[in-house]
């Protein structure tokens, strides 16, 4: 009997167990054919994008080391998204939280402890020094700013036509004090949205300091990003990370007025833009390829169920490989060499400044943190 008893007990268990199972299959069931059937906050564009240059592969993509014994320069800013010097060799750059660092070297060429020079109360990302001596900056959230020798803040620009300057990004300043700077993307932020809906939203402006006006130079950019001018000043390039190139707008000649692709296919996203004292160019590659996004580009529809996904689920799947990597572009567009971290303790980066026989390279969020320098003898 009670045998029995026993065993009526375990198959009314299972059975209870079966039906829970039964409900949670049914719940998710249900639960994605509802997130199936939600509309897509965007109408998403098909693209077939290149395939990736691949980095066993003969050539100035080859992976190498030369980014592996980069030095730690300074721990603060977390997050230096952009680097420059003033006239005495000291270091400028931003972090996130708004600070703006400045770090002195001795006559060595150490560095010595990085300390707060100006608080934009923002996120500056781009910055340069004018002929003044002021400090020009792209704020993420507070648009164009000059900072003065002291450190106090004036905002020049943070409109154009009638309309707000939506993410000022990066700049450079022309010998004329005209700064040429990127408004990366109506969105105002960095959102997979805007990759998954994979259309332009991007913008490259101008600042005139002798009028004060703001203009648009060019529309329709794939998340314009890192701005540099060719040393004879005839070209600005504007980096369109979400599309793998850098575009060219020219400033004078046959062709002024008018665009064209200055690189193309490039093996990751691009991000900041240098000039060399020799012309060429240093971009800063922020991640190498992710196969996922450009499999969701020859797909509409999965494209538009991504971006359904909130922001925090895809932070992981959308970070920056643990590859550092750096490319050199001549003024012609060719590709003369890349720079690699292959063990990734060196990624996430966004700039690389050639500066006193030393690459100075910088990051952002997501990435690792901290200015480093790596010899360029390397």
């Amino acid at each position: 009997m009670t045998t029995t008893v026993k065993k009526t007990k375990a198959s009314a268990k299972r059975k209870i167990i079966s039906r829970v199972a039964l409900s949670l299959v049914g719940l998710l069931v249900a639960g994605a054919l509802v997130f199936v059937a939600i509309p897509s906050p965007v109408d998403p564009v098909k693209w077939i994008a290149p395939t990736a240059p691949a980095f066993e592969a003969e050539g100035p993509w080859q992976q190498n080391d030369k980014l592996s014994s980069a030095q730690l320069v300074t721990a603060a800013p977390h997050f230096p998204e952009f680097i420059t010097f003033d006239k005495e060799g000291q270091l400028y750059t931003g972090d996130s939280d708004g600070k703006i660092y400045k770090v002195p070297f001795d006559a060595q060429g150490n560095p010595g402890q990085a300390e707060v020079f100006a608080d934009t109360q923002g996120t500056p990302n781009g910055m340069m020094f004018d002929a003044n001596g002021n400090l020009i900056v792209t704020d993420v959230q507070k648009g164009l700013l000059s900072v003065s020798q002291t450190g106090s803040i004036e905002v020049l620009a943070d409109s154009v036509d009638g309309e707000p300057i939506y993410l000022a990004n990066e700049l450079d300043i022309a010998k004329d004090g005209t700064v040429y700077f990127s408004d990366t993307s109506n969105y105002g932020k960095v959102t997979f949205k805007e990759m998954a809906e994979n259309k332009p939203h991007g913008r490259l402006l101008k600042y005139d300091p002798a009028t004060k006006q703001t203009s648009v130079l060019l529309e329709g950019l794939y998340f314009a990003n890192g701005i540099a001018l060719s040393a004879d000043e005839e070209y600005v390039l504007v980096a369109e990370s979400y599309r793998y190139q850098m575009t060219r707008y020219w400033l004078s000649g046959e062709k002024q007025g008018t665009a064209d692709i200055f690189a193309e296919n490039m093996a990751g996203f691009p991000d900041n833009v240098t000039r060399d004292a020799q012309g060429n160019f240093w971009v800063g590659i922020f991640t190498s390829r992710l196969a996922f996004v450009d499999q969701m580009h020859n797909s509409p529809w999965l494209a538009g169920l991504m971006a359904k996904v909130p922001q925090a689920l895809l932070n992981g799947a959308s970070a920056p490989v643990k590859h550092g990597l750096i490319a050199k572009y001549s003024p012609q567009g060719e590709l003369l060499e890349s720079w690699h971290d292959p063990e990734g303790t060196l990624y996430g980066i966004t700039t690389a400044v050639n500066h006193n026989g030393y690459l100075y390279i910088g990051t952002a969020p997501g990435g690792s943190e901290g200015v480093y320098r790596v010899p360029l003898s390397s």
